[in-house]
């Protein structure tokens, strides 16, 4: 056989299979998708969430660090109860101790400035009693001042005339007093301006306490947030219908959670 014969054979045979291949083609194309049946043709988007939808609520619930379930109401209420409770919770335990000893010094610090205050108040009221004659016991503290700043009832109410003060005229016997000393009457002054200097520094206390807790509420309101958003996956892939595609086809849904 000659070489031109051989090229004239390969070409019909390269005819034949081009003419066989789109009808076996076809036909396998109907054998495995047969008119009427749902198309399986998938489409990939990769999109952000369309503008014009509702965003997608807040996770409830997400899990700490260390793997369990926490929530961001629970995280608060744990952290105003006691400071450092929520950032526990949520697996900060670093923080969480400096919210907690903070608290314990502050408290601490309320129950002995407090002790001490009523620890001098006996003090001075027990010295008022034995040393200027005083009946101290259902007595305000307007009283008690005033012991400390005359040496006698009689001195007191001249003070009181002098300046028109009738109402504040002591006449009951229950409120008369008379000191031995000068330096008695100091001393029992001293010790009343402890006891009180004591007393009001525990409402400054008081204060640091609650902004102690406001802090830490704050934080774990702040922790817990950034922890439910990071439950959430950074992309979703799901299988949704095609509306728009009459061959009642599928599409591959590729959602991107884009940070602003």
């Amino acid at each position: 056989m000659t070489l031109r014969n051989l090229c004239l054979s390969a070409l019909g045979t390269a005819l034949l299979l081009a003419l066989a291949i789109p009808a076996r083609c076809g036909d396998l194309q109907s054998r495995l998708f047969p008119a009427g049946n749902a198309s399986a043709e998938l489409k990939a988007e990769l999109s952000s969430p369309p503008e014009t939808s509702a965003p997608a609520p807040p996770a409830a619930s997400a899990t700490s660090p260390e793997g369990r379930k926490v929530s961001r109401g629970g995280a608060i209420l744990r952290s105003l109860i006691v400071p450092g409770w929520g950032e526990s919770y949520l697996g900060h335990h670093g923080i969480a101790r400096v919210f907690f000893w903070a608290d314990v010094a502050i408290w601490s610090t309320v129950i002995g400035l407090e002790t001490y205050s009523l620890w001098k108040e006996d003090q001075f009221q027990s010295y008022g009693a034995a040393h200027a004659g005083a009946k101290m016991e259902g007595k305000d503290d307007g009283f008690y001042a005033d012991i400390g700043n005359y040496m006698s009832t009689e001195e007191y109410n001249e003070a009181r005339l002098r300046n028109r003060d009738y109402d504040g005229l002591y006449t009951n016997p229950d409120y008369f007093w008379a000191w031995d000393s000068d330096q008695n009457r100091l001393d029992y002054d001293h010790m009343r301006i402890q006891s009180r200097a004591a007393h009001n520094r525990v409402f400054l206390f008081l204060g640091a306490a609650a902004l102690n807790r406001l802090i830490s509420v704050v934080d774990t309101g702040k922790k817990a947030s950034d922890l439910l958003g990071r439950s959430q996956p950074a992309i979703n892939v799901s299988l949704s219908p095609d509306p728009h595609d009459p061959r009642d086809g599928v599409r591959l849904v590729v959602t991107a959670h884009l940070q602003p």
